[in-house]
Formats: C-alpha cells, sequence, structure tokens
C-alpha cells in the first residue's frame, strides 16, 4: 500500500539518520580528560559535512515521499469515489448527475488535499533535517559534561546518551506548545489524517453532486470511547430533518471526531428514507471500552519494542563494546516477552510487522 510505503520512507530515514549520527560520533573509546578537548574540536569540526550528508539523504527521501503521497491521493480519490458512486446509483438509480471526473467539486478536493500534504511533510523534511544536527551536538555536549563530571568514562557517557536519544526518536515536528512529535507518530498522522480527509472529502462531494442529505454512521466494537454515543445511528447532513437529529451533532468535522478522526474506523453511508435498511446499531458500551484499551496497550508495546529496536542500531552503528549491545539486545528481548505475555492473557493477534523497524 502507498501509505505504508510512505510511512516506511520516513520511518527508514530516521534510522539512517540516527544511524549516520552514531557513526559520526563514535564510541569514544581511548579519549582521556587530557585529549577530550581535541576530540570534542574534532567532532564539532565535522558537523558541517554531517549536515550535507543528511541534506542529500532527506532530500532524496523527500522526493519519493512526495511522488508516492500525490499518487496516494488520487488513487485514494478514486477508490472512494467509486464506493460511494455505487452506494447511491443503488439506492437512487435514476437520478443524474455530472460524472466523477468531470465534478468540479472533486478536482478541488484533490488539489486542496495535495498543497496540504506535500506541505506538511515539506515542514516534516525541514524539521528532521534541523534536529540531526541539534542530536549530533547535544550528544557530544551531553556525554562530554557527564564525562567532566567524572564517574563515568567517554564512552559510557556516549553510549547512554546516544540511547537516550534513540529511545525518543528523531523529532519530525515541534508544535506551537513545544511538543515534540516523533517522526513514526507523526507521518503516521500526516498519511492517515491525508487518506482520512480526502476520503471524506471525496464522499461529500459525491453526496452533494447528489443531494443527499441523510447519513448512516457505522459501528463496531472497540471504537473510541468518545464515538460510541454517536456510531450506528442515522443523521441528517443539513440539519433540516424532522426525524433525524443533525450531523453537526456529533463531532463529525473534528480532528478527533467521529469519522474525520485520524485513527477513526468509522465511515458514513447513504441513507434514503424508505430505500434504505439501517444496518449498525450500537455496541455494548462497557464490552467496546475494554477492547479499545486492549487495542491501545498493544499499540504502545509495539512502540516499545521498535524504540528498543533503534537503541541497538544506533549503538551498532556507534562500535561500542559488545556488552552494551547484550544489554540492548535484551532490552528488545524483555518487551517482546512483555508482548508474549499481554497477547496469551488477551487472546489479541499479534501485529508482527507493527513491532519491525525499516532496515537502513
Amino acid at each position: 500500500m502507498l501509505s505504508q510505503q510512505i510511512i516506511d520512507i520516513y520511518l527508514k530515514l530516521e534510522g539512517l539518520l540516527l544511524d549516520s549520527i552514531g557513526k559520526a560520533v563514535g564510541n569514544g573509546a581511548g579519549i582521556t580528560l587530557e585529549t577530550l578537548a581535541q576530540w570534542r574540536a574534532d567532532k564539532l569540526q565535522d558537523a558541517s559535512r554531517l549536515q550535507r550528508q543528511h541534506l542529500q539523504t532527506v532530500t532524496q527521501a523527500a522526493k519519493s515521499a512526495n511522488h508516492k503521497m500525490r499518487k496516494m491521493i488520487r488513487e485514494t480519490a478514486a477508490g472512494e469515489g467509486v464506493r460511494v458512486e455505487r452506494e447511491i446509483r443503488d439506492r437512487l438509480p435514476d437520478k443524474s448527475v455530472v460524472s466523477y471526473s468531470d465534478s468540479a467539486n472533486i478536482a478541488k478536493v484533490i488539489a486542496t488535499q495535495d498543497i496540504e500534504a506535500l506541505t506538511r511533510l515539506e515542514l516534516m523534511n525541514a524539521t528532521m533535517l534541523k534536529q540531526s544536527s541539534s542530536i549530533y551536538l547535544e550528544i557530544i555536549t551531553q556525554a562530554s559534561a557527564e564525562f567532566v563530571g567524572g564517574g563515568i568514562t567517554l564512552d559510557e557517557a556516549l553510549t547512554k546518551t546516544a540511547k537516550k536519544w534513540a529511545e525518543n526518536g528523531m523529532p519530525a515536528l515541534i508544535d506551537r506548545r513545544g511538543a515534540r512529535w516523533s517522526t513514526e507518530a507523526y507521518v503516521n498522522m500526516v498519511v492517515k489524517n491525508t487518506q482520512k480527509n480526502v476520503g471524506n472529502k471525496v464522499q461529500e462531494a459525491r453526496f452533494d453532486d447528489y443531494e443527499v442529505d441523510l447519513v448512516e454512521v457505522s459501528s463496531h466494537a472497540g471504537s473510541r470511547p468518545t464515538h460510541l454515543e454517536f456510531q450506528g445511528r442515522i443523521y441528517s447532513r443539513s440539519g433540516k430533518s424532522k426525524k433525524y437529529p443533525p450531523l453537526s451533532s456529533t463531532t463529525y468535522g473534528e480532528i478527533d471526531g467521529i469519522v474525520t478522526g485520524i485513527n477513526c474506523g468509522h465511515r458514513l453511508y447513504v441513507y434514503i428514507e424508505g430505500v434504505s435498511v439501517q444496518r449498525h446499531f450500537p455496541y455494548d458500551k462497557k464490552a467496546s471500552i475494554a477492547i479499545y484499551k486492549e487495542s491501545q496497550r498493544q499499540r504502545l508495546l509495539e512502540r516499545n519494542i521498535r524504540k528498543a529496536k533503534h537503541q541497538l542500531s544506533m549503538l551498532k552503528s556507534m562500535d561500542v563494546a559488545e556488552k552494551d549491545l547484550k544489554d540492548a539486545r535484551r532490552i528488545v528481548s524483555h518487551r517482546q516477552a512483555k508482548m508474549r505475555r499481554f497477547i496469551n492473557k488477551t487472546g489479541r493477534t499479534r501485529r508482527y510487522n507493527r513491532e519491525k523497524i525499516v532496515e537502513t
């Protein structure tokens, strides 16, 4: 899938940048307090070369990601357009409207989503490039300070500091509140949000073309708790129906709202009074919330496994001592064991692909 290919491009880019930083920093073996100043000077002088290398790496990744993003937007739009068209035609076979390919509403959706998605990717590219330099310099500075403080060798300080950065991940966005979004979190948000927006906007455009007012919201177990009261019901898009509540009375349209939320699995279906039969109904609230909590716990365990693997990869690039690599492998194994216990306890399906990191 193109969506996963885009995500993998940036996860691989993150790994490449972190491993490149690790290789440039090195393990600091044999450096004493007397030779520390020269070591730091050499590393700081190397920062410009590393930045040029990272610029090439980011530029190459961005070129591929932009191409795939444009393609994903068009494939998503076409797929949703076909689905909605078939659904409406089944219920309104005699309705004649402008075709999908000739719809000005559809063209506007695609153009708008192109600009929004590529702007977000551009921001992510710039942030990752800038942060790669900051992380390199901070590892050198923090490790040097701990070494000078005593009680720890430089190679131990570098290993400790590098592990922390690998655990945190490469920031792909620092928002207005100062919150740091990891590459994994932000690229997933951008891709999924783009897919959601394209699908929803195409659907809205065809609803407008066909003058569809009533819609049915799907339902499923394990949905976000804030969506439970809205799923499995029929709403009026215009709000003019005397029988059904307005869609605006739900959280539809909000960034974490029903249907429009980034990770929301709900969708809208055409409902024609006297023709359609309601297919979706609310789920038991208590059971649904329990399933949702389990899914969130599994996502956390998956992220922790990936973080441990990033630590191991970065330490390998630094050529650290074997004992440090063994410790890193032990952390990976420990977190995988926690996942096995969780799966055995809950009976959920283990998603091994979500525990992998993209090889560099």
